[in-house]
């Protein structure tokens, strides 16, 4: 039965009434609609009668007991608030926040040019909020058995991310659930019925997703799903399923992208992706298809897409975003093809590890650079942020937006403490201590001898 606007609503744990507004969207287990009650605006996914189970109210039941994950990763997921019943009805539904529609887009919306195509920057940010929030969930012991583009939303400008429709999240290799995953995504073995879904199945679904993301294109659709007169099930199954093949498999050529001019988008996507990138893609699909414990792991996109935020850098004749080579002096802009002269790096040395952050104008020292982990923001908390000098033009430096002192010894071997507010010129061998971090400004060609 579906809602009619005005009807009224409970929600059980709250004990609060809401009002239907109007219908918003559907899917294949329920309708959305927007609602109104005490803490204004927000939405309901309501039931079809054969979903509407006793086993999913269980389920709806015990997430909304046990709440997202913890922290900056867990606030990403549109969780369930409640449990949401109307009377004389078998259906329910379950309670959730509002989405802003106007700020956050859905890939397809980005394919259709209704919404802005996230820059680089952007990308990155989506992708490693993706696996920074998966990673989250699956070390709670849950799995998610939905990873797809139709449960995403992001901001195209600040990469900020949404995952939506958590209702079939349960406890990895325990909880039953209705869903077993969208087709496209899902990881072969549960297309051969070999087994549950489970977090390595979620590894499978997020690398598929991350190359949406990136090539715009599956990483299976080539030769193989070319050459099929009838895309039904049956073909699906056996191009994801019983005899897949990375459309750029390095070593099987057998299902590479047709010569037609409509895989020429994802054949360019491809050869912009850094070599980094390519070699995870690579590896999830290849060793990764049928040895679920070869898969890429959350923690591994996360660290990956970290370090190449941190190399872009913007073309000073376009402005489009690049990714630095650190191993030659210059490299070339992938939209202009002009010259870009790489600026000079900050090297963190790291009891897990160094890292390096490149110091272009606006790059921002984060705590994460710092201390990866730390904090109740995840590592978002900025520390410090290059700066043009004030007058001297085409100089800059790095701004202390810490609380403390940072100690800075210059190359003539003079040391001084810099205060919260002024900042330190970027002269290659000059270092800095943050909070008992050595970071030494470098320039690129002594980034990796």
């Amino acid at each position: 039965m579906p809602l009619a606007a005005g009807q009224r609503l409970h929600a059980e744990q709250l004990g609060t009434m809401l009002h239907v507004i109007k219908k918003i969207g559907e899917g294949t287990q329920g309708e959305v609609y927007l609602v109104e009650g005490p803490q204004g605006y927000q939405t309901v996914k309501w039931y079809k009668p054969e979903q509407a189970t006793p086993d999913q109210r269980v389920a709806i039941s015990y997430l909304v007991r046990t709440g997202p994950p913890y922290g900056a990763a867990g606030k990403r997921f549109i969780w369930p608030l409640d449990l949401v019943t109307t009377a004389g009805a078998k259906q329910f539904g379950y309670l959730m926040a509002r989405i802003d529609t106007q700020r956050f887009a859905e890939l397809g919306e980005v394919w259709a040019h209704l919404k802005p195509v996230p820059g680089i920057s952007a990308l990155c940010e989506i992708s490693y909020q993706l696996a920074n929030s998966y990673r989250a969930l699956h070390l709670s012991g849950h799995c998610y058995r939905d990873i797809s583009a139709g449960n995403l939303m992001f901001d195209p400008k600040t990469g900020d991310v949404l995952i939506c429709d958590n209702d079939n999240v349960g406890v990895n290799r325990q909880s039953h659930s209705q869903v077993w995953g969208t087709l496209e995504y899902m990881a072969p073995e549960l297309i051969r019925e070999e087994s549950d879904p489970s977090t390595e199945t979620d590894l499978h679904a997020l690398a598929v997703l991350l190359f949406y993301l990136w090539v715009w294109h599956h990483p299976f659709h080539g030769e193989m799903e070319y050459r099929y007169h009838c895309w039904d099930i049956p073909a699906k199954k056996q191009v994801y399923g019983i005899s897949p093949v990375f459309v750029f498999d390095p070593a099987n050529p057998k299902n590479q992208l047709p010569k037609d001019p409509d895989y020429a988008i994802a054949r360019e996507r491809w050869e912009l992706c850094p070599p980094e990138l390519k070699a995870m893609f690579i590896r999830a699909f290849t060793e990764g298809l049928n040895n679920p414990g070869r898969r890429v792991t959350e923690g591994e996109w996360q660290t990956l897409f970290l370090s190449l935020r941190d190399r872009l850098v913007p073309c000073l004749h376009c402005h489009a975003e690049n990714f630095t080579d650190v191993t030659r002096p210059y490299i070339s802009c992938w939209h202009c093809h002009n010259g870009i002269p790489p600026p000079p790096f900050l090297l963190i040395r790291r009891p897990g590890g160094n890292s390096c952050l490149a110091l272009s104008l606006g790059a921002t020292l984060r705590s994460r650079h710092i201390m990866p982990g730390a904090g109740p923001d995840d590592g978002y908390q900025a520390v410090g942020r290059v700066v043009p000098h004030p007058s001297l033009p085409g100089a800059a430096g790095i701004r202390n937006l810490s609380e403390g002192s940072w100690l800075v010894s210059f190359p003539d071997g003079s040391t001084a403490e810099v205060p919260p507010g002024r900042a330190v010129p970027l002269n290659p061998k000059t270092s800095i201590t943050i909070d008992g971090i050595s970071c030494t400004i470098i320039p690129p060609s002594r980034v990796f001898p």
